[in-house]
């Protein structure tokens, strides 16, 4: 069962595996559209995360699509969601089952000014 209720179209920037060219690492990307329902962590999701963590902004989104984390082994960076005008970094993203409506819920952090790319 999909509904969309409460979605809407994002950008989300899928990134292949990075290469070094000139010293500089790069990674081909393809930007997609994606309907998902993006919302700020609430402060029960806040207080799940360790101290230190809690000092990054954070969003989360539940949609149809999984999305990827970096995978470090691989070489792959994480996907971004562009949001509110910012880029931000997929940290986790984890089917959820407990319900008819089956869902991907992401979490996203804030990318640092220096990270932030042009708009797509």
């Amino acid at each position: 069962m999909k509904i969309r209720i409460f979605r809407r179209l994002y950008t989300v920037r899928k990134y292949g595996k990075q290469e070094i060219i000139d010293g500089y690492p790069r990674a081909p990307y393809t930007d997609v559209k994606l309907r998902l329902n993006v919302q700020p962590l609430s402060a029960d999701d806040l207080q799940a995360l360790p101290e230190g963590q809690r000092m990054v902004k954070r969003v989360k989104a539940f949609g149809a699509a999984r999305l990827a984390s970096a995978d470090e082994y691989e070489g792959v960076p994480g996907d971004r969601l562009y949001y509110q005008g910012l880029w931000w970094d997929c940290v986790s993203s984890v089917m959820w089952e407990h319900t008819a409506l089956r869902h991907f819920r992401s979490e996203f952090t804030l990318l640092p000014p220096e990270d932030q790319e042009a708009a797509p």
